[in-house]
Parts: structure tokens; sequence; C-alpha cells
């Protein structure tokens, strides 16, 4: 049965290269949770992110390699079509948590994507946030002491994705928050049982627990650039 996922895995890969998807490699780190301090960091402990959560438990999933992922019945898939929905380049993908419903990818900003909000004096002790409207016009090549936000809604998915662009020591990435209604293509893949949310993120209805859910994402990607900041000071 195992091989037979696999191979399956491994169709679905090559159907998404036929459909226009990219395969985005995972980087050769691999993560873990600091039995300590609570954050995330690679093997060498050359770079680390905290989730700004109360908690967060030594065995918590974190996916950091195809082989992880071939675990799970269509995942390489669905995080591919997640960066597929990114309008600069995914490099490679660092981490998924799935029970935080977190993805973290290295990207080439190449090409200027306007955001929906700007963060920035990121350095000060004021930061502040500013909503970018349809007719502001710039030229939105994001500056390494921003943080540029944007928002996408795939109601096929049921997915609401929350794309945080920040530059972390010399890299930049983007840290996605994925609030995932469990539907039946999404549950087949077999993740832990607190992956995705009972709420259907296409309904009005269940904005106020959604809007609660993603509340701290920027103190994230805020506390997270001045990581990367702190560390390339060192």
């Amino acid at each position: 049965m195992k091989i037979a996922g696999y191979i399956i895995a491994a169709l679905s890969l090559i159907l998404m290269s036929c459909t226009g998807v990219r395969n985005i490699p995972f980087t050769s780190d691999e993560w873990r949770v600091h039995p300590t301090s609570g954050y995330i960091e690679n093997s060498d402990s050359t770079c680390s992110f905290n989730l700004c959560s109360d908690k967060v438990e030594c065995e918590l999933l974190l996916i950091d390699s195809d082989t992880d992922a071939l675990r799970y019945n269509g995942l390489k898939p669905y995080l591919n079509k997640i960066c597929s929905h990114l309008e600069v380049v995914c490099d490679s993908i660092l981490l998924y948590a799935p029970t935080k419903g977190l993805l973290i990818v290295e990207i080439s900003e190449n090409i200027p994507w306007k955001p929906r909000s700007l963060s920035a004096n990121l350095s000060t002790d004021k930061p502040y946030t500013t909503w970018i409207r349809y007719n502001d016009v710039e030229d939105w090549n994001r500056k390494s002491d921003e943080i540029y936000t944007n928002v996408i809604l795939d109601k096929r998915a049921k997915q609401l994705l929350i794309i945080d662009r920040l530059t972390y020591e010399e890299k930049d990435l983007a840290i996605i928050h994925i609030i995932q209604t469990k539907t039946p293509k999404f549950r087949r893949m077999g993740l832990p049982l607190w992956s995705g949310t009972w709420a259907d993120v296409t309904d009005p209805t269940c904005l106020e627990p959604i809007s609660n859910w993603i509340e701290g994402h920027r103190k994230m990607a805020l506390e997270n650039y001045r990581r990367g900041q702190m560390r390339d000071a060192n």
C-alpha cells in the first residue's frame, strides 16, 4: 500500500508539471522545535522562527522534505498549488506545519507584486502598517525593512492564504498562513487531526472565527523579521 501511495504521489507531481504548476523543491534543512525556547530551528541552528504561540509542542509535525510529504496522499501537489498563487517566484520550501496552517518558502521578488498592506519602520519601536488602495501607484519593489502582505482566496479549494513577504537575514521569505476548509479532498491527505478547519472560508457568516485565527499573522511576521536582523547583526 505504501509503494502504491508513493507511485500515486509521483504521478501527481508529473501531472502538476503538465498543467503548468511548478514543482517547488524542499531545502536540505531539517527542522525541529527547540525544547527550551519553543522556536522552530534548523539542524545547524543558523535559522529559527517564532510562531508567536502560547505553546509549541516539541512533537509538532514539521514537514521539510519530499520524503516527509510523500507520507500524505497528494500533499506535495497541494503545496505546489499554494505556491503557484504567489506572483513572485517560489524558489524552495523551508517547512510546512499543517496543524499550525503554516508554510514558509524562500522567494525571488524579481517581479513587483502590489501588496494589500505595507508594514514599515520595522527596526524601530514604532512600526506601522498602512493599507494599500486599488488606485495607489508605486513601483512596489519591497525594501528589505518592509513587510508586504497579500490575501488570496481560492474558492474552488476553499482556501484562504495570508502571505507576508519579509527579509530574514539576507533571504527573502514568504510566510504563508493557510486557512483551509476540511474538504473531502483535503481530508484524504491524512494529515493530523487539527490540520484544516471546520469553517467554510467562502461563507461570510464564518468571517468572525476566521478573522480571529489570522489576527496574529502580522505580529509573527514582524517578530521573525526582527529575529533575522538580530542574526544578521551577529
